[in-house]
Order: C-alpha cells, then sequence, then structure tokens
C-alpha cells in the first residue's frame, strides 16, 4: 500500500473511530434500549476495532497475537465491568480470567503437537493477559459485591 493510500486511509478511519461512539451514545439513549446495561457504551466498540487493524498491521506475528489478545480481554473487562450489578452471574465476572487465561491449553495442545512457535506464542500471550485478566475479575467480583451493599454512604 503507497504512503498516500496509508494516509487517506488513517485519515478516514480516525475521524470514524471519534464521532462513531458519540452517535451510537446519542442513539441509544433516546429509545428504550437505554435501560439495558452496558448497552449505551456500545459505540465504544470501534475503538478496540481500529487497534486491532493496527496491531494486524504489525510485522511481528507473535506481537500482533499478544496484542489481539490483550485487546480481546480489556474489550470483555471493560463491558463487563460496565454491565455487572448485584444479579450478575458468577461466569460473567469470570470472564476476564476465563479469556486472560484462555490461551494456556492451547499452549499445551501445541506443544503436543510439536508446533513449538504457536505454543510460546499462546504461552507468551496467557503470561501477558492472564494475571491482567485474574486481577479485573477480581475487581468485577468487588465492583458485584459492593452493588449489593445499597443505602450505605461511604
Amino acid at each position: 500500500m503507497s504512503f498516500i493510500k496509508r494516509i487517506a486511509l488513517h485519515l478516514f478511519l480516525i475521524p470514524l473511530v471519534l464521532i462513531l461512539p458519540p452517535l451510537a451514545y446519542d442513539y441509544i439513549s433516546h429509545t428504550e434500549l437505554s435501560a439495558v446495561p452496558g448497552m449505551l457504551m456500545l459505540g465504544s466498540l470501534s475503538y478496540p476495532v481500529y487497534f486491532s487493524y493496527l496491531a494486524t498491521r504489525l510485522h511481528s506475528a507473535r506481537i500482533s497475537f499478544i496484542l489481539l489478545h490483550l485487546i480481546a480481554l480489556l474489550t470483555i473487562s471493560f463491558f463487563t465491568l460496565e454491565a455487572s450489578g448485584s444479579a450478575t452471574p458468577l461466569i460473567v465476572v469470570l470472564l476476564p480470567a476465563i479469556l486472560g487465561l484462555v490461551t494456556l491449553p492451547a499452549a499445551v495442545v501445541a506443544k503436543l503437537r510439536k508446533r513449538r512457535p504457536l505454543a510460546i506464542n499462546c504461552l507468551l500471550s496467557s503470561l501477558v493477559s492472564g494475571p491482567l485478566g485474574l486481577a479485573l475479575s477480581m475487581l468485577a467480583i468487588d465492583g458485584v459485591g459492593m452493588s449489593a451493599m445499597s443505602g450505605m454512604r461511604w
């Protein structure tokens, strides 16, 4: 892709990423969907999509894989924390931890199949995203616990 095409693409994508979330928020806030938890933040999905596009443009497949896994983890965590409340099921609150460690079994399977580069990628990705996913799940569990204590003033 030529240099001018890349600049034109980013000049199109960046305003789209910056304009789409307020438009989606404005549209959803005037409908009955605004009562659904987390629905008002739906427009912010344009940010991880743009960052995923940038991550796929990197020349290192290992870094791209780790960044895509991290972007997916942070996106799921953000919407989990945004939509969680006192009635949130435990499996939803544990989604960030599950997603952070999901590449660990994939690393074992890749190692058993003698695919060493894939096993290393999966292991590094789980080492980066695993502790972050566990911490975010703990934060979500604390948030669910605190939301059940209505009437208390901090």
